[in-house]
């Protein structure tokens, strides 16, 4: 059957759904002694019934039994009901209507999971055809895409707090559902046929279920491809040392880890493990080993994993988020000690990301710290996104610091505020301000006047914040 593109839609008091559904169906009837089920094409669906299209004429009244799947899963739910309508087309087939009737609970229960399922999963193929990057379930509200950093809501209704959490739980397992109404939060990841991976935020608004959705890209792109610096590659051919991706939710952090991850993958043989939350893009082993352990699934939390994974003979560790002190400070020492560590902070610039770096630990080990990240530290960078002059999608700009003997040295005694004036003239060791990534960008014509602006006046304020 051919797949289509569908749109959920309001009829009478049941929603009915149109959706690539796989149908198969058989007459209910003494003299359909052969048992086979015959292929049908769904047309819509709701809680009250289903209409189809078929070869033969099946007349009003008959039982049929139904058998219901979707491209997406391997479940499938079987059901019953009485044709109440049968109409011969201009193609020769039959348009055949049929009502569920009283369904049992179990049933019942069946059939508003796979409309759910349904309706979820044609929000989030539509992410694609839009190229929008999130996917935002709101009550009250119709659902709502970013594309390139701006949001825009669907022309479709206004969504129930019922309606969301029955489009959230249709994709989570059973064991997922009892976790995040325990913990309120669950992050997660998935991958659907036909439509890609996803990284899911579900979270409690007011007492209701909500939802993000966050488009990962299958394809893992190049540092090149990506319009990261040259010496982001560099960072990743070190042999040890602390690479530190920073920038804002949705900057692309994870992505340029990723390339990173698969430039050494494609060069070297050497041992990666992953501590992610969720696992986003996946690795195939090529002349690396990439072992990929997720948070809650694999190992307990990122300090727990960091405390056994260097017994897993690693050559590079990736940290998901460095979220806290004993995390950071294992991470420093496995940097220390032999491995390259690459991992996130939310951060904005460089001198911002070593600051907060620093901040985690208490004043009386500040010191301690400061010369251990001046031992470490390979490098920083610092990314946002941009909407290209074409608006057709987005470009990254990037402050990189890297860690010369001159940068280790204020790292060391703590002198952050004179970081920037060696940024500004390390241009030679492929270090650059995100004010000259900017006006770069700007200058080549890839962004508009209006945000160069805006992120020009972005940057100043950052620096006059922290100075």
């Amino acid at each position: 059957m051919a797949k289509e593109t569908f749109e959920i839609q309001e009829k009478r008091t049941s929603r009915r759904v149109k959706a690539p559904l796989k149908l198969e169906y058989r007459l209910a009837t003494d003299q359909d002694a052969s048992g086979v089920f015959r292929l049908a094409e769904a047309q819509d669906i709701s809680g009250a019934g289903i209409k189809f299209t078929c070869s033969e004429s099946v007349p009003a009244g008959t039982l049929v039994q139904l058998r219901l799947s979707t491209p997406y899963t391997s479940r499938v739910v079987e059901l019953s009901g009485k044709v109440v309508r049968s109409n011969r087309e201009e193609t020769k087939s039959y348009q055949i209507a049929v009502s569920f009737g009283q369904l049992g609970e179990k049933d019942r229960q069946a059939l508003d999971n796979q409309i759910q399922l349904i309706n979820i999963c044609t929000l989030l193929e539509e992410m694609g055809r839009k190229e929008a990057s999130d996917l935002h379930l709101t009550v009250g509200r119709p659902p709502a895409y970013r594309v390139d950093g701006e949001l825009a809501y669907t022309h479709g209704h206004e969504l129930a707090a019922a309606e969301i959490q029955g489009m959230v739980y249709a994709l989570m397992t059973p064991e997922q559902i009892h976790e995040f109404e325990e913990g309120k939060e669950l992050n997660y990841a998935i991958s659907l046929p036909g439509i890609g991976r996803r990284r899911v935020n579900v979270h409690m608004q007011r007492g209701s279920v909500e939802a993000t959705y966050r488009i990962i890209e299958m394809n893992i792109r190049s540092i090149s491809d990506l319009g990261l610096p040259a010496v982001v590659a560099e960072l990743a051919r070190y042999k040890d040392g602390l690479v530190i991706v920073a920038g804002p939710t949705g900057s692309g952090k994870s992505t340029t880890l990723a390339a990173m991850v698969d430039l050494i993958n494609s060069e070297f043989r050497k041992v990666v493990v992953t501590l992610e939350d969720p696992i986003e893009f996946l690795h195939q082993n090529k002349r690396s080993i990439v072992k990929q352990r997720e948070i809650g699934v694999d190992t307990l939390s990122f300090h727990t994993g960091l405390k056994h994974v260097v017994r897993q003979d690693p050559n590079v560790i990736l940290i998901g988020e460095c979220r806290d002190l004993e995390t950071m400070r294992v991470a420093l020492t496995a940097a220390e000690t032999g491995h390259l560590v690459l991992t996130t902070l939310h951060t904005s610039d460089a001198v911002q990301t070593i600051a907060r770096v620093l901040g985690l630990f208490p004043p009386d080990q500040r010191h301690i710290a400061q010369l251990q990240l001046s031992n470490s530290l390979r490098g920083v960078i610092c990314q946002q996104l941009l909407r290209k002059k074409d608006n057709l999608g987005r470009v990254v700009a990037t402050e990189i610091l890297i860690g010369t003997p001159a940068i280790k040295a204020l790292m060391r005694d703590g002198r952050l505020e004179q970081i920037l004036t060696h940024i500004q003239t390390g241009t030679k060791f492929g270090m650059q301000t995100m004010q000259a990534s900017v006006q770069s960008l700007f200058e080549r014509g890839l962004i508009k006047k209006e945000e160069f602006e805006k992120a020009a006046r972005y940057t100043r304020d950052l620096a006059l914040a922290e100075y």
